[in-house]
């Protein structure tokens, strides 16, 4: 009994965070070794500068100076995505006009899955609420506008402050630049 619950004990411990987001890089050109580039963000809110300076500082630990006469142009943008639940549309029945002589009804007596007479209203949840943050992440040639690099990732936040998430989120989008990563579960942590 004891073994099992030094073994229950180490499972629940190395057991990896849960995956809230979904994440993808695309290399679309040719990224230099050694790049500069211009960092942009949608707008200048405070949320979004503070964003801005934290990817800055990330680019610099790989050796990626921040300027505006760089040749190349990275692109912040940030989007919360805020939905409540979805529920099931009416469907007791329907009447409708078939032709200017005939009119149709159609009504459901009896059904468990759909609204009836006899069963009563469904009134079931089809999607719950969404509460997330979505990061793009575009690094473009600024002479031509052409596509070096995307990243795209959608996270949960869980009830947490979406920029704070978002924050991270944009770090671990700007660790993968140039990487090839297609629909990559992951934390933000």
């Amino acid at each position: 009994m004891k073994r099992f619950l030094i073994i229950l004990l180490l499972a629940s411990v190395a057991t990896p965070a849960a995956a809230d987001g979904l994440l993808s890089g695309y290399a679309c050109g040719p990224l230099p070794q050694t790049y500069r580039v211009d960092v942009e963000v949608s707008d200048d809110s405070e949320q979004m500068l503070r964003i801005r300076d934290a990817a800055i500082k990330a680019l610099a630990r790989k050796n990626t100076e921040q300027s505006a006469s760089a040749e190349l142009v990275l692109s912040i943008d940030v989007h919360a995505i805020r939905e409540g639940v979805r529920r099931k549309k009416r469907d007791l029945g329907s009447v409708t006009d078939g032709s200017s002589e005939r009119i149709k009804a159609r009504m459901n007596l009896w059904s468990d899955k759909r609204d009836s007479v006899i069963g009563g209203r469904k009134n079931r949840i089809i999607d719950g609420p969404v509460d997330e943050v979505r990061i793009d992440i575009a690094i473009n040639d600024k002479s031509n506008g052409k596509c070096v690099w995307r990243g795209e990732a959608v996270h949960n936040t869980g009830g947490e402050d979406q920029w704070i998430i978002a924050e991270k989120v944009t770090l671990r989008l700007i660790g993968l630049i140039g990487r090839d990563i297609r629909d990559r579960e992951f934390a933000a942590e």
